[in-house]
């Protein structure tokens, strides 16, 4: 391979990295004062909740934009975060709280479909990402929807989020 050719493939691989890790122009970042990932940029899960298949699936979701950072603890990796169920007629269908708990509310899940129970799945680990509620639109709204893929608002904020692990 001639030095030229080896020169534009750095350079295309440079521009690839620059672009997989800069946020998208006009999109909005709001992060949290606190996340939950480890110094190995990892965010190890343990625990259970009746909504397992609709919380896998919101790890796919998030390891699908940033591969390996949502993992299932092990003995090779400590809990980072501890999933469960409560019920109680308040104000939200999940909570995640600074101290390592992402719950969720079989009050209001229960009567959820199954794409509402992966939004507010997709959401909370978002916050135990680092991430804030975001606009309407967003897996990281303030509310509850049927979003769950990620907007450009949501992997700009994700973005931002990783560069502070």
């Amino acid at each position: 391979m001639k030095l030229s050719q080896c020169v534009i493939i750095l350079l295309i691989a440079f521009i690839f990295l620059i672009s997989a890790t800069t946020p998208v122009l006009g999109a909005t970042v709001k992060l949290q004062t606190w996340d939950l990932v480890d110094s190995g940029k990892h965010l190890d899960w343990g625990g259970s909740t009746t909504y397992q298949s609709e919380f896998n699936a919101s790890v796919v979701t998030w390891n699908n934009y940033k591969a390996g950072i949502i993992r299932k603890d092990g003995i090779a990796n400590l809990k980072d975060v501890t999933i469960s169920d409560y019920s109680l007629q308040d104000s939200y269908s999940g909570v995640t709280s600074p101290s390592g708990t992402l719950k969720f509310n079989t009050y209001y899940m229960k009567d959820y479909s199954t794409d509402v129970r992966k939004n507010v799945c997709t959401h909370e680990l978002g916050h135990a990402l680092g991430l804030d509620h975001n606009s309407q639109g967003d897996v990281m709204y303030s509310q509850v929807t049927v979003r769950n893929d990620l907007s450009a608002n949501d992997k700009a904020s994700y973005d931002a989020a990783y560069l502070r692990y």
